[in-house]
């Protein structure tokens, strides 16, 4: 912006000079303006983390993203397929929260006899600590000095490393944080992941690990170098990772990451959330189930909701000059979902969206947002302008059909796709019981059974509800039961209760077929917590060809937990099936089927 050559430029015209003098924009849009020095747009932002300067004058904030390729224009050109250049923790300024400034890599290189010579350098995690400047990250595989097995490549740690200023120059400490830990014999590692560190009355805490193994909390040395103590899980094996905690109101929240974080324009990373009295949990979400149970628990933030962005998650929260909570996030542009396809390198930008507090919780509204949005308050005495979320119009259900399965046979709707063995399923008082097939749906595995019924046209709402009978550390193979929107058996969305691995939770899937070279066919998130009788809902809603599909669940058929969206193309002849698949030994019951008309 030019400023006025002198102070008396302002007097003619006070209205005009004050415009001039406006300040930061009023308005932003996703994804935020991250720039190389060149001046060209960052292609990868991903784990960002967020820092604002206590020794800055003014208001002054810092950007770290994971260790990625960020401009394809640095790749070497010698040969299509040669080296990416990674940064080592590419750092980026700001005095608005919008638009951020390259000032460097953390490291000219991964930190000698700290990471072996492949290891990845991911999720930073800036904190000022101890009148300095701290930046933890994960070290993907350690130097063998640092490992209880040597020549390993997943014995993932946590590392650190101190600076006197945010930009760096940052000198990385010898030994890791949070070292290598064991989950079996040989190179079996539990995944040692994404740090945050908090301080609570004096004491540090840091929390990390990811799906492997699940996340924990552990006790921080004074000087920030070493843990202590015994750790303690917080969040449940393969459902959390990316753990993000503050603290508001009197209480501790953890916001964590679910599902995979990188699989094109099929991503469906999401943040849920819990809270806690003190940093050592347990975290409960709004319902009071524990992110650490074996039914997972969290309360959802932030899920993709049917516009460009999907994939979204791994989040830093913190307030601006004014007080007001944000949240900055990577997302995935499903117009162009990856930096190289070819390479599994899913671009991952920026996205900044607000975080109200309501009821004690935090809330996204509209997140992630595609639209222009009232920008952060940059400077102290400033707050930004109230955000006014066009509230959902209210729609009504005019059920069409129901079945409660409670017949001497099946009722004339349905039909089968492979039908089962003779006695693996029956109809009566108790509903439609079906013994779990050791068969799927999942992209070249199209081998399971399903119960089929023609759907209506316009918009409409599918409910089942199931029962999936399995053991509290079920199951070695991914048993689950529900419902399917289809068009055939390479193009459906997917919403079952599972249970894998010990761990039990709603998902909802979308396959298709056929895709660009390199592309993924399958992609899934979550949705709420299964109980010993799970409710499912699926919202459709048809518009210029696209079906949008909204997902929900419920533990007692009154409470629903909203959660993503995913855009298909199935077509007026989709059908709806019903699922008891992934693996032969349970049993799954289905006491209704329901289906409504939806109109506002």
């Amino acid at each position: 912006m030019r400023l006025p050559s002198h102070p008396g430029a302002c007097l003619p015209a006070l209205l005009l000079c004050a415009a001039a003098w406006a300040g930061p924009p009023a308005t932003y849009r996703n994804p935020l303006p991250v720039r190389l020095a060149n001046g060209e747009l960052a292609q990868n932002c991903a784990d960002p983390a967020v820092l604002r300067d206590p020794r800055a004058r003014a208001p002054t904030w810092y950007l770290y993203c994971t260790g990625d390729p960020v401009s394809k224009t640095e790749r070497p050109l010698e040969a299509e397929r040669g080296p990416w250049h990674f940064h080592m923790i590419a750092i980026y300024r700001s005095t608005d929260l919008i638009d951020w400034r390259y000032v460097g890599d953390a490291f000219a290189g991964r930190p000698a006899g700290l990471a072996a010579p492949a290891s990845g350098l991911w999720a930073p995690e800036p904190e000022f600590l101890n009148g300095h400047y701290y930046l933890y990250f994960t070290v993907t595989d350690v130097a063998d000095a640092h490992s209880p097995q040597a020549g390993c490549a997943k014995d993932s740690a946590i590392g650190v490393a101190v600076a006197d200023n945010p930009a760096g120059p940052w000198v990385p400490a010898a030994a890791p944080v949070v070292p290598p830990r064991r989950a079996g014999p040989g190179c079996d590692f539990l995944w040692t992941f994404d740090p945050k560190v908090v301080e609570d009355g004096g004491r540090k805490w840091i929390y990390y690990g990811s799906y492997g193994g699940g996340v924990f909390v552990q006790p921080l040395r004074r000087n920030g170098f070493a843990v202590e103590g015994t750790s303690r899980k917080v969040g449940a094996a393969w459902r959390y990772e990316g753990a993000e905690v503050v603290k508001h109101d009197g209480w501790w929240y953890l916001f964590a990451s679910t599902t995979d974080c990188c699989n094109g324009p099929l991503t469906g990373y999401a943040v849920y959330v819990g809270r806690a009295r003190t940093p050592a949990g347990p975290f409960l979400d709004r319902l009071g189930q524990d992110m650490a149970d074996s039914y997972a628990g969290g309360t959802p933030v932030l899920f993709q909701n049917g516009n460009r962005w999907v994939g979204v998650g791994h989040n830093t929260v913190f307030p601006d000059a004014s007080g007001q909570w944000w949240t900055i996030y990577h997302g995935i542009d499903v117009g162009a979902p990856f930096f190289s396809a070819a390479d599994k390198l899913t671009r991952r930008v920026a996205l900044l969206d607000r975080i109200d507090w309501v009821d004690g919780w935090p809330v996204a509204r509209g997140a992630p947002s595609d639209a222009p949005r009232p920008a952060p308050a940059a400077a102290p005495g400033t707050h930004p302008r109230a955000l006014v979320a066009p509230a959902a119009p209210a729609e009504a259900a005019r059920p069409l059909w129901s079945d409660t399965f409670d017949g001497a046979q099946l009722d004339a709707r349905w039909t089968w796709r492979r039908a089962p063995a003779d006695g693996t399923w029956s109809v009566g008082p108790g509903g439609l019981a079906w013994a779990t097939q050791a068969a799927d749906l999942h992209v070249g595995t199209n081998t399971a059974g399903v119960l089929q019924t023609a759907l209506p046209d316009g918009d409409y709402r599918i409910e089942a509800q199931v029962r999936l009978d399995v053991p509290h550390a079920c199951c070695a193979a991914p048993v689950q039961a529900g419902l399917v929107v289809m068009r055939d058996d390479d193009n459906y969305v997917k919403l079952v209760a599972l249970a894998h691995g010990g761990l039990h939770q709603v998902e909802f899937a979308k396959e298709m077929a056929p895709v660009p070279a390199h592309y993924p066919r399958y992609g899934n998130t979550v949705v709420g917590t299964p109980g010993a009788t799970t409710w499912l809902r699926l919202d459709v809603h048809r518009a210029g060809g696209d079906e949008r599909y909204t997902a929900y669940s419920s533990r007692d058929g009154r409470t629903w937990v909203g959660g993503g969206t995913w855009v298909h193309r199935l077509g007026r002849d989709a059908r709806l099936g019903l699922v008891a698949m992934g693996g032969a030994g349970q049993r799954a019951v289905f006491s209704r089927v329901a289906v409504s008309r939806l109109s506002q």
